[in-house]
């Protein structure tokens, strides 16, 4: 039996979970996490973003995939980036799933994003030494399908074309690590 405790109650649902079957809403009740994947990203580097969606950094390291446990899940998809941009109020930050944006309305236009990210500093420009910080967190409704494996990436574009700095400033005062999340809720 699964027991969810909530407050100085507890509640029971279904039978015992199998791992040969699917892991749904009906045996650990809806709203429930299913399974968390992560993945930290140290790799330092640079590169141009442009007016097209780009991957975050190089092959896959903004890439993190999940094989659902249930049947039309949901996920919370969480980016934790660390780096520097030339002008980063320029640049927008979405996540795709599978190589198309989410949560969007279809949109690919390259001012349309689902964050941006934050300067922590005071003035007007500073593209060298004062990192800027993304914390983006979005929930996707898919429609999910039991180990059909889900990709998701961090990808960025602009009005022109950017350097942007990856867990590091453009000249490497501060250094920093990147992380993204998935978590899977049942429905």
């Amino acid at each position: 039996m699964v027991t969810k405790v909530n407050g100085n109650s507890t509640s029971t649902f279904g039978g015992a979970i199998s791992t040969s079957g699917a892991v749904t809403a009906s045996n650990v009740g809806a709203g429930n996490v299913l399974q968390v994947v992560n993945k930290t990203i140290s790799t330092q580097g640079s590169q141009t973003i442009g007016t097209t969606d780009t991957q975050i950094g190089t092959g896959t390291d903004f890439d993190i995939s999940i094989t659902p446990k249930g049947n039309g899940s949901k996920f919370i998809v969480t980016a934790r980036w660390f780096g520097e941009v030339a002008t980063a109020w320029n640049l927008v930050f979405n996540i795709h799933r599978d190589g198309v944006r989410i949560n969007v309305g279809g949109s690919t236009n390259n001012r349309l994003g689902l964050s941006m990210a934050t300067q922590t500093y005071g003035q007007v420009t500073d593209n060298a030494s004062t990192p800027e910080i993304l914390n983006l967190q979005t929930v996707d409704s898919t429609g999910s399908t039991v180990d059909t494996p889900i990709t998701y990436t961090l990808v960025a574009s602009g009005s022109s074309s950017y350097t942007m700095w990856t867990n590091r400033c453009f000249n490497g005062v501060e250094y920093g690590i990147s992380e993204l999340i998935v978590m899977e809720v049942a429905q």
